[in-house]
């Protein structure tokens, strides 16, 4: 699957055919075309559209409206943990983001490996945390956090899982099937209770990294002799996930991510890591699935199933073709492992520049509501233009109303498996199951994010993102905005009357109500430099956070944290 990143960085060629070159430059997503039992698509072609169409199959109905509604949203916000672990043994009974226990795994992305895959590591706690991280049980770096601070821990690539590297000219080919990789993910462990975040890659322009880094052999500095030019040294595709501690994970996920970009060749795949010997994993694809064979994966169709067997540290990535969705797909597991879904660049929508990475961590089953607000992400300088949205089915015969009122194209119900594309979203909106169902959420290339500022120097780029349901809410986050990058914002998701206290200062932004009558509103906070990028946010009532930041051609987005009590049952196999 060849294709150029700088291609769609600069727009020369967006709508490639399948044996074109394809191009990629920062984080993201889009919306896609239906299929027969998966996927409700919101619009037309490989990768959907802005136009708000969207028939929900044999499970849904069709909606053509964007009306506002007056009704006063769903169930209350489930239990929250108060206060935070002080140990590890506290952290493994609280169930959330917060632990002693991660296990970084490296995923697809042609990004040039000069730029550093890194975790950051975050301690909100009142001792040090003193943290080890190995591979295959091999010591490969150590660090102390100290209190209310955050270490960057800057790690090898795994060659194998991350693919090749993009060539001088910024084109190249991304992973072309499936990989296993013994011993291929590492595995961290702190003495107190910290939050990890991983970045693929951390930096997106030629500064920073490791004390002492030399950039002066940056491939975007030498010439490309196609065009005679140098391209300069910019990473144009990454991307950012929060890492779930293994005493949150459990056996059991629905896929959530991205369909593939059929005209790029581009496939989606899932990262899935075993972190316990003799793990027997199972994966029922969804009937829009296809993957493609690699190592010990066999070929499958949409339907059908294979199983793998991991000890701790194995991985297996698990590639789609171009023309599937392994979204709604589930994974079972004999002991708990870590899911992490994802793309090696994608538009979002298709045809819009620019092309980017995408991944995220995906939330256990057994933690998914019935509840969530949807934000449209902040943009740059502040301004809120939109994003794609994707509903995914756990049960079937699930009932969903919109209380705020109901987007364009969303379904009044959907099936276990089954996705929906909503395509382009331009307002927040409350969503509500009678059975749990999950949210992801992917943020819109530059060229319409930052449409005011002139190339090459415009902000943004896709990135994904999961809803976090009002149940798994929280009064206290600690997280991570990193300073590499040029803009960073908090999205709250808050109770209109809550008061919210930032690194010790209160907030005086207002928040925007969602709907007419929900209770709920989005405040839109600007992020100053904090300790390092570290941040703490606490609040009168349980809340959620979106964290988010730009640099040119780039973009990340992630949950800021959640709490992740088992709150649902496993869904039941595929008939």
């Amino acid at each position: 699957m060849q294709y150029s990143k700088h291609t769609l960085f600069l727009g020369l060629g967006l709508l490639a055919a399948a044996a074109s070159a394809a191009a990629c430059s920062a984080s993201g997503s889009s919306a896609g075309p239906p299929r027969p039992g998966n996927t409700s698509g919101g619009g037309s072609g490989d990768g959907g559209s802005s136009t708000n169409t969207s028939t929900s199959g044999n499970a849904g109905s069709t909606s053509t409206g964007d009306d506002i509604g007056t009704g006063t949203g769903g169930s209350d916000p489930g239990p929250e943990l108060v206060g935070d672990p002080k140990t590890c043994a506290e952290a493994a009974a609280n169930k959330s983001y917060i632990g002693c226990d991660f296990w970084p795994t490296v995923t697809a992305n042609i990004v040039w490996s000069i730029f550093d895959y890194a975790v950051v590591v975050a301690n909100a706690g009142d001792e040090v945390a003193e943290v080890e991280v190995t591979r295959d049980g091999a010591s490969v770096a150590h660090a102390e956090v100290q209190p209310n601070s955050l270490t960057k821990v800057y790690l090898p690539w795994v060659p194998e899982l991350k693919g090749p590297d993009a060539g001088v000219c910024a084109s190249g080919e991304s992973i072309s099937s499936s990989v296993r990789v013994d011993g291929g993910a590492y595995h961290l462990v702190s003495t107190r209770p910290v939050t990890v975040y991983q970045f693929n890659a951390l930096e997106y322009k030629g500064a920073g990294g490791p004390d002492g880094k030399d950039w002066s052999s940056c491939p975007g500095l030498r010439m490309c002799p196609s065009s005679g030019d140098a391209y300069g040294c910019f990473s144009f595709t990454n991307d950012a996930s929060l890492l779930l501690p293994s005493t949150a994970m459990t056996g059991n996920y629905r896929i959530t991510g991205q369909q593939g970009w059929r005209s790029a060749s581009m496939g989606g795949y899932a990262v899935i890591t075993g972190i316990q010997d003799g793990t027997s994993v199972t994966v029922n694809l969804a009937q829009g699935a296809s993957v493609i064979a690699g190592d010990d994966i066999p070929a499958t169709p949409g339907g059908g199933s294979f199983t793998v067997d991991l000890d701790a540290g194995d991985v297996v990535e698990i590639l789609g073709t171009p023309s599937s969705d392994l979204s709604g797909s589930l994974v079972t597991a004999t002991r708990p492992v870590q899911v992490l879904t994802g793309m090696p660049c994608v538009q979002s929508p298709v045809g819009y520049k620019a092309c980017d990475h995408i991944e995220e961590s995906v939330f256990p089953a057994e933690t998914l509501g019935k509840r969530y607000f949807v934000a449209v992400p902040t943009s740059p300088g502040g301004e809120v233009f939109g994003h794609v949205v994707r509903l995914y089915g756990n049960v079937d015969g699930t009932a969903l109303t919109y209380p705020s009122g109901r987007p364009d194209g969303a379904p009044t119900s959907i099936d276990a498996g089954q996705v929906v594309d909503l395509s382009v979203v331009k307002r927040d909106f409350e969503v509500v199951g009678d059975h749990e169902f999950a949210v992801s959420t992917f943020m819109l290339g530059a060229e319409i994010v930052d449409r005011n500022t002139a190339p090459p120097d415009q902000k943004g780029d896709p990135s994904q993102s999961h809803a976090t349901a009002v149940e798994q809410y929280r009064t206290k986050y600690v997280f991570l905005a990193p300073s590499d990058y040029d803009e960073s914002y908090v999205d709250v998701i808050q109770p209109l009357d809550a008061t919210i206290m930032l690194d010790d200062a209160p907030v005086d932004v207002e928040p925007t109500p969602i709907g007419n009558g929900s209770g709920f509103g989005v405040a839109r906070i600007p992020l100053g430099p904090g300790n390092d990028g570290a941040h703490v946010l606490t609040a009168s009532a349980p809340v959620g956070i979106q964290v988010i930041g730009y640099g040119s051609y780039t973009s990340y987005q992630y949950p800021g944290g959640l709490n992740l009590v088992l709150i649902a049952p496993p869904p039941p196999p595929p008939n």
